[in-house]
């Protein structure tokens, strides 16, 4: 395991910089297995131009290598139903703001070879309004399952319409982290502690991947001359992310060659624990497509009991409170409690 992880890490910063790792012979059960833990980490056609350059068996590289094209196709494709619907709400005298996706892909050497799914868009103080439209303009279906955006399908593409850039519901502190990402919506600081929060929640969560380590890391050298990195490192401290992005600028730093902060703190957590969540992820979460029903909700337990370690890496709430707004917030949207992740 842990030489996988040694490659993994390689070829990605081999994508990065434009440079071949050295890697030792492998057997094509081995590289076909790697194969799909880069899909898994959402880096395969990142990786495709690295391994292409490698001594990799043909019934690997050729559908390694697809994966470079069918990710071009669909940047192309999600960039004009994105262009569509920012015209439309434009008509409407709707500003639209685009989050991560296409936006976070302008830091990769390659934009179109970073890899993403749902559109994710923020319409300011006219959510309702833009919902609206995009019902009676697109002819979609709008669901409002989710506390903090509500979710359509255009053209097969999923999209989020946030009215709020973070889950205010849970944990309790990000209330207060939301107030001030909305003070400071359109700056490079902006992006920093919006991509961070996210991150940090899907972490606590479930996981973050390669590609979200990636995206920190590109995202921070990219505005390295243009955030405020004093509010920055206050906002980590402040809401108990010390330890989180000091092993991710450890990770990046050591793995990827890139040093995300100006100002690195020492690393107190375990870095080889994080290594393996991110490229992994833990063992009860491979097992979610294995519950259904009531049995779903006895699994949601068990992962929130794993999860805890990570939770006290990127949260200062207290445990009791992020528990009851956990509770609340599945209260107040029961079909969230068997819902999948």
């Amino acid at each position: 395991m842990g030489k996988e992880i040694d490659i993994a890490f390689a070829l990605l910063r081999g994508a990065l910089d434009g440079t071949v790792p050295e890697v030792e012979h492998m057997d094509a059960h081995s590289w076909w297995h790697l194969f799909r833990l880069m899909q898994q980490n959402h880096v395969a056609a990142l990786t495709a131009e690295t391994i292409a350059a490698l001594d990799v068996p043909r019934e690997v590289m050729m559908p390694w290598l697809s994966e470079q094209q069918k990710a071009k196709d669909w940047y192309s494709y999600q960039l004009g139903v994105q262009e569509d619907i920012v015209e439309l709400m434009a008509k409407s005298g709707i500003k639209t703001l685009v989050l991560k996706g296409t936006h976070t892909a302008q830091y990769y050497p390659t934009p179109e070879l970073r890899e993403f799914g749902d559109l994710d868009l923020y319409f300011y103080d006219k959510h309702d309004e833009a919902d609206m439209v995009a019902a009676k303009r697109l002819r979609v279906s709008v669901s409002n399952e989710a506390h903090h955006h509500s979710k359509y399908n255009y053209r097969g593409v999923t999209v989020e319409s946030h009215y709020d850039f973070l889950n205010t519901h849970y944990p309790p502190s990000n209330r207060s982290y939301e107030k001030m990402l909305k003070e400071q919506v359109g700056t490079a600081t902006f992006e920093v502690l919006f991509l961070l929060r996210h991150m940090a929640g899907h972490f606590a969560a479930s996981r973050i991947t390669l590609r979200d380590l990636t995206d920190w890391a590109l995202t921070c050298q990219a505005l390295k001359d243009k955030a405020d990195w004093t509010l920055v490192d206050k906002s980590i401290e402040d809401f108990g992310m010390t330890d989180f992005v000091a092993v991710l600028d450890d990770i990046a730093e050591s793995r990827l060659g890139i040093s995300p902060l100006p100002h690195p703190t020492s690393v107190t957590a375990s870095k080889a624990l994080v290594e393996k969540d991110i490229v992994y992820g833990s063992a009860v979460l491979r097992g979610d497509g294995q519950h259904d029903g009531l049995d779903r909700l006895g699994w949601k337990l068990r992962r929130w009991r794993e999860m805890g370690w990570k939770r006290e890496m990127v949260y200062n709430d207290r445990p009791w409170r992020l528990f009851l707004a956990s509770l609340t917030a599945h209260a107040e949207k029961p079909q969230s409690i068997l819902h999948k992740m």
